[in-house]
């Protein structure tokens, strides 16, 4: 179901949470156009194209990407039966910590290429062919071992993200799990508190490190600084609130711990590609 041309609904089949289809809408596709859930989108051919807040992607083959509640995108040069799709809301997943901690680190990232050679990213692919075959089969309990090969598929995608910074610690895997725990709870107190004034000093001395080792981790697990990921947490806070005309921007900036209407400004734009204002206008009026 469509809104206005340019905002996505997650129309659900008798009271369902998950949705799956191996067709696409093309040509509302083809508009930018945001949702508030979570969409895995797999590439059933080579150059397929998906834009991103404002950042192109070509895929091949099995390559997914993670469109996130918020982020503007449209596809192109794309039949109907170009992707698997699988939608899902975002707090069937995050009412776990541990999962909660996967997204931190994922969010920051849409696009995964495959790679048939690495156990990890092929199993994510098998996962969702799996539950999107299951999704067509009438069998019973399906919603829940659908819910189950999705938890499984973030799992895997955990991990894999995971094994792709671990190349520092040179095998030593109780290390990479201490160092992955530490910076998974720090990521979790931020995102938490992030309507705070919280600084790089509050946040190390809260994780028990030095201020210059924090950061330096930090930046390892997250390829972020402390600044940037605490901006994108607070970016991620305004997006809805952002969508009620009546609500004035710079309460929007301030409730959502921005010590300025101009550092708001920036950072918005630096994320979304649009000014707030545009944002707005472009989300109530469709003004793309």
């Amino acid at each position: 179901m469509y809104t206005n041309d340019y905002f996505e609904i997650l129309d659900l089949n008798s009271g369902k949470k998950i949705n799956i289809s191996r067709e696409i809408d093309v040509e509302f596709s083809a508009t930018t156009h945001w949702h508030p859930f979570v969409e895995i989108l797999v590439s059933c051919y080579d150059d397929t194209e998906v834009n991103i807040n404002f950042k192109k992607y070509d895929l091949k083959t099995n390559d997914f990407v993670i469109i996130y509640p918020g982020d503007l995108h449209s596809l192109h040069n794309v039949s109907e039966d170009s992707f698997l799709l699988v939608q899902f809301p975002l707090d069937l997943l995050t009412i776990m910590n541990e999962l909660k901690n996967i997204f931190s680190v994922s969010y920051q990232y849409h696009y995964f290429k495959y790679d048939r050679l690495n156990i990890e990213s092929d199993r994510m692919i098998l996962l969702i062919k799996e539950l999107t075959d299951l999704y067509y089969r009438d069998e019973p309990f399906k919603e829940v071992r659908i819910y189950t090969l999705l938890l499984e598929f973030f799992i895997k995608l955990g991990q894999y993200c995971i094994h792709t910074r671990s190349d520092d610690f040179s095998g030593n895997t109780d290390a990479e799990y201490k160092f992955t725990q530490l910076m998974a709870e720090a990521c979790l107190y931020i995102s938490q508190n992030c309507t705070q004034p919280l600084t790089l000093d509050d946040i190390s001395r809260h994780m028990g490190l030095s201020k210059s080792h924090f950061a330096h981790l930090f930046k390892k697990y997250t390829n972020m600084t402390f600044i940037d990921f605490l901006t994108t947490e607070r970016i991620k806070r305004t997006e809805a609130l952002i969508l009620n005309p009546k609500a004035h921007i710079i309460d929007i900036a301030f409730d959502s711990g921005f010590s300025s209407i101009s550092s708001f400004n920036r950072a918005f734009k630096k994320i979304k590609g649009v000014s707030p204002s545009k944002f707005r206008e472009t989300m109530i009026n469709g003004a793309f």
